[in-house]
């Protein structure tokens, strides 16, 4: 591939994150130029490039570059099982009513979480880029875990050492209304994580906390689900939560290890159609020591 001799913009996002400007990935991507978004996504933990015309091939080889990438197992019948097509849109292009299986599998998404912590090594890098959007409604939210972290109190930090969240998939569907096939489910089992990690590349702390959690381990149900709600909740109030609106052509890349995201419902009227792709993470949640 010949070098590119292209420096990228960077606007900041209001409160957190970045656009990166002055780029078509669909045109190239030398080292040079991944080395950039790579590293404004290790500072920022999203980065948002709009006008993109990326292929599914070329969005599934972005995700290569960062490593291997996620199969959906659970999603059968697909000819690439590591690019998860989230849409409305049936095989008969009609656009499937809010009540169907498919949409309900979609709702799970709109509470806030990171992306795959029901397996025992979690997502790391999420990339989304849109194809179909609606002309009002399905904007996806942000919120950093790291920031909700910097932002606690000393005492309110050190409670938190030692404390393990369990992330079940299944019974955050059955709260969402859904209800995941048996074959899934028997994939998806509990996992569980400390609810502080340390991110393996730039070692900076922060919470790891989600939606998709059921509750704490060695704590009352009610008690360690009230905790999780009130860290999630502190990570996401206002002024901390970023809204993409998003237009065909964007692309979104964001950093699992340190972000939260929720999806916004729509109007089932309009089409949505969203290509996923998901980075692998290369090891289990790390906690950070004690100090």
């Amino acid at each position: 591939m010949p070098v590119r001799s292209v420096v990228l913009e960077t606007c900041l996002l209001d409160p957190i994150g970045a656009e990166l400007r002055g780029a078509d990935l669909g045109e190239g991507l030398d080292d040079a130029l991944f080395g950039e978004l790579k590293a404004a996504l290790l500072e920022h933990g999203l980065v948002l490039l709009r006008n993109q015309t990326l292929t599914d091939e070329q969005q599934l080889a972005l995700g290569r570059r960062f490593g291997p990438l996620e199969g959906e197992e659970f999603m059968v019948g697909r000819e690439e099982p590591s690019l998860l097509v989230i849409s409305n849109v049936r095989p008969d292009g009609t656009v499937a009513p809010a009540k169907t299986g498919q949409m309900r599998s979609i709702s799970i998404n709109e509470v806030w979480h990171t992306d795959s912590s029901f397996r025992e090594t979690p997502a790391a890098v999420s990339i989304f880029r849109a194809l179909e959007v609606a002309p009002e409604g399905g904007d996806t939210l942000f919120a950093s875990l790291r920031l909700g972290w910097e932002e606690l109190e000393p005492a309110r930090r050190e409670a938190l050492h030692g404390l393990r969240a369990v992330h079940d998939y299944g019974a955050a569907y059955d709260r969402a209304g859904g209800r995941l096939p048996d074959e899934a489910r028997a994939l998806m089992t509990p996992k569980t994580h400390p609810m502080l990690r340390v991110h393996p590349e730039t070692e900076k702390t922060g919470l790891y906390v989600s939606g998709h959690a059921s509750h704490v381990e060695g704590m009352p149900s009610d008690e360690g689900r009230k905790l999780l709600e009130e860290l999630v909740a502190w990570c996401t109030r206002p002024g901390r939560v970023y809204r993409h609106r998003w237009q065909v052509g964007d692309l979104v890349l964001w950093d699992n290890r340190c972000m939260l995201h929720r999806a916004q419902g729509f109007d089932e009227q309009h089409r949505r159609v969203m290509h996923h792709v998901r980075v692998a993470g290369d090891g289990p949640v790390v906690e950070p020591s004690l100090r």
